[in-house]
């Protein structure tokens, strides 16, 4: 453990003295400062995080160091894009970033602290004597080798299936207006708006996913396929985040297993696919300054044209797309906004806390939020404020940081539960490691960039009833109801 802590401290200062150098060279020596406070302030909660045995906070610590030294320094670079001058002024400069990321710096390091705590009181989330078992048999090496030529072939014909299947459903959905990010579905009977959003926006791409990872995962053509759904399924529901679901699987065991010209084109697939997710939103919404709606007249292809019509095309548009990929789960400039809000302009720095925890539990307003966070409101429908659980912290702690450690204390118990029962749900079914680890990574994000969500809130009662009740065993009670049924047969006979 000690040496794979090295290892990545190593790594990350290598890339940053690389990329401080490429900045000074430019003239950018704000630029290269700002980046070194980012990581200067994060590395003792990053030092502690790694020590311990908790996947999730690692994840958390990780995905907040990632996303900031990808977007400080473009934020930077693209001073021009900063439209908030006015309500919220920043000169850009690399002091200016000292305050935001020493209290984000403090609030991780006490996560990380009490995490580690609690790790020598209740013990690991794994004792070192079943981590082996957990890996051993259908366990993390097995699950994550590709299958034989002969037995993809099933997994193959599932992806041509699910895509099949759900393409024509999704070009329906866009005519309806069904599944769009940012506007309000249709009133459908038995909920199926919602029923059709998940399905096609989330479990389908998931099992995509699934298929090819179970595939020998050297086909390019099926992967290049698969990014193009992508790029087609994200543009129909304008979201950047259902074209990164599901090309992350290619791009991550593409890299895993060194297939460069796999993740290459997948790679640029995919941010091509989240710039046009990202402009399509400037024809698709519509609004009228007190409700929101969506244009599909033009139907998807339609719109895919006209949105690469009005597309600029120059250098600067791949830093856009970088920015918006690493903004799509936590951006500099929602963190900036975030650490100058006034948590009595919504109730308090309490009920801050109270909707991070719980959405449902405190109503601290949709105008008044916006118009304390952006200057303005926007019509109800729309959401263009940050509300990660770093951007919570950031409301509630802008006039005492002392609220810092509610939020670390509520972060710790999230992190100790969901891993301990994931954990143990693993052991009582034989789970393979690699499956817990996935799903503790999707609760993780989830929890990172919408806690208090009924999503986030159902996969933490998920695992809270898999790791609290005894163990199905289904094979069981049918043997034992068909023992029951056969005496009963012969008494009655």
């Amino acid at each position: 453990m000690r040496n794979n802590k090295q290892k990545f401290f190593r790594y990350l200062f290598l890339m940053a003295s690389l990329f401080s150098m490429m900045l000074l060279l430019t003239g950018e020596w704000q630029t290269a400062t700002a980046l070194w406070v980012v990581i200067l302030c994060l590395l003792p909660a990053m030092w502690v995080a790694l020590s311990t045995a908790y996947l999730s906070l690692k994840i958390f610590c990780t995905t907040l160091l990632i996303t900031q030294v990808i977007t400080v320094p473009l934020f930077y670079l693209q001073a021009d894009r900063y439209t908030f001058g006015g309500h919220r002024p920043f000169g850009f400069t690399a002091l200016e970033t000292l305050p935001i990321f020493l209290l984000l710096g403090l609030f991780l390091w006490l996560t990380a602290s009490l995490v580690k705590l609690s790790q020598r009181v209740i013990g690991r989330p794994v004792p070192w004597s079943e981590t082996r078992q957990l890996m051993g048999g259908s366990g993390l090496l097995r699950a994550l080798q590709p299958v034989r030529t002969q037995r993809q072939t099933p997994f193959v014909i599932g992806i041509f299936l699910l895509m099949a299947i759900s393409l024509p459903v999704k070009l329906w959905m866009f005519d309806m207006g069904i599944g769009i990010v940012g506007t309000p579905p249709p009133s459908l009977p038995y909920r199926l708006s919602g029923i059709l959003t998940y399905l096609f926006g989330y479990i389908v791409p998931l099992a995509i996913g699934y298929c090819f990872i179970k595939t020998k995962r050297d086909s390019l053509l099926l992967a290049l396929l698969i990014s193009v759904y992508a790029l087609l399924i994200g543009a129909s529901a304008t979201s950047k985040g259902v074209v990164l679901l599901t090309t992350a699987p290619i791009v991550a065991f593409a890299w895993r297993d060194r297939r460069w010209a796999i993740m290459g084109i997948s790679g640029l697939l995919s941010c091509f696919g989240v710039m046009i997710a990202s402009a399509s939103r400037e024809i698709v919404h519509v609004a009228d300054g007190l409700t929101t709606g969506s244009f599909t007249e033009l139907g998807l292809l339609g719109t895919l044209f006209e949105t690469l019509a009005r597309l600029e095309w120059s250098w600067e548009l791949l830093l856009y797309i970088f920015s918006d990929i690493a903004g799509r789960v936590e951006g500099f400039q929602g963190l900036l906004l975030a650490s100058q809000f006034n948590p009595e302009a919504v109730g308090g720095s309490w009920e801050i806390l109270i909707k991070s925890i719980n959405s449902g539990w405190a109503d601290i307003g949709h105008d008044a939020m916006h118009l304390e966070s952006l200057g303005y409101t926007i019509p109800k429908g729309f959401y263009n404020v940050a509300a990660s659980l770093n951007a919570w912290m950031l409301m509630a702690s802008n006039r005492n940081f002392f609220w810092v450690l509610p939020f670390a204390i509520y972060a710790t118990v999230t992190f100790v539960i969901l891993e301990k029962l994931f954990m143990r749900a693993a052991r009582k079914y034989n789970l393979p490691l690699s499956l817990v680890q996935a799903v503790i990574f999707l609760v993780t994000m989830w929890f990172y960039t919408g806690p208090g969500t009924l999503e986030s809130q159902v996969l933490l009662a998920v695992s809270v009833f898999f790791g609290l009740l005894p163990a199905l065993r289904l094979g069981h009670l049918s043997r034992s109801a068909g023992v029951a049924m056969k005496k009963h047969t012969i008494k009655i006979t």
